[in-house]
């Protein structure tokens, strides 16, 4: 096994925690119009913080003593962070995407792109440009099991496929990131091969 650098690892394990906003979605705030207001405001809070780190030298010195040890090469300068871009990919599956498919697509971004990181990391097994295959198998098996065990009302044809999507999109480079692109992509082509079975 090849050593995790610590910086990915807790950049993963604050990844996971992005669970909370499916669940949300899912246990407390049911209502898309109440999920969608909620996600919004998140979005633009962190757009405002991404525009301080640029611009203020307080907020920038927080960020270079506490984060940038996690922080992505484009990100220490000046890019939008990945935490900014999961409000924005989860503001956008809520709005576009009917449930349950959003819920399934959000959990996909959380549990597999974490998985598929930390696997692929670990254990690179065929390299497929920046990426593994051992990653993308272990984050569609994740993705699965977890799309099964949160017990949704969804053929399981339906989370496979939307399994497949997810860690396909995550897979193949694209200039959009991916904590918009899994989650979005994911939900609505489960959403359209639901609406056909």
């Amino acid at each position: 096994m090849n050593p995790i650098p610590r910086g990915e690892l807790a950049r993963k394990l604050i990844h996971i925690t992005n669970l909370v906003i499916p669940l949300s979605y899912l246990w407390i705030f049911q209502n898309q119009i109440t999920m969608v207001g909620i996600l919004l405001f998140f979005t633009i809070l962190s757009i405002f913080i991404e525009m301080f780190r640029v611009r203020s030298s307080r907020v920038s010195s927080f960020f270079e003593r506490w984060l940038n040890f996690m922080m992505r090469e484009n990100e220490t300068s000046g890019n939008i962070t990945g935490a900014t871009w999961v409000f924005v990919g989860a503001f956008l599956t809520v709005l576009l995407v009917p449930n349950p498919y959003a819920v399934l697509g959000l959990i996909f971004l959380s549990v597999g792109d974490t998985v598929a990181a930390l696997i692929g990391i670990g254990y690179p097994l065929v390299r497929i440009g920046r990426k593994t295959l051992s990653g993308t198998l272990s984050g569609f098996v994740v993705c699965v099991l977890a799309g099964k065990a949160i017990g949704l009302p969804v053929d399981d044809l339906v989370i496979i496929f939307g399994a497949f999507v997810a860690m396909v999109v995550e897979l193949i480079p694209s200039p959009v990131n991916d904590n918009v692109t899994i989650p979005l992509s994911a939900g609505l082509a489960m959403a359209l091969i639901g609406s056909a079975l």
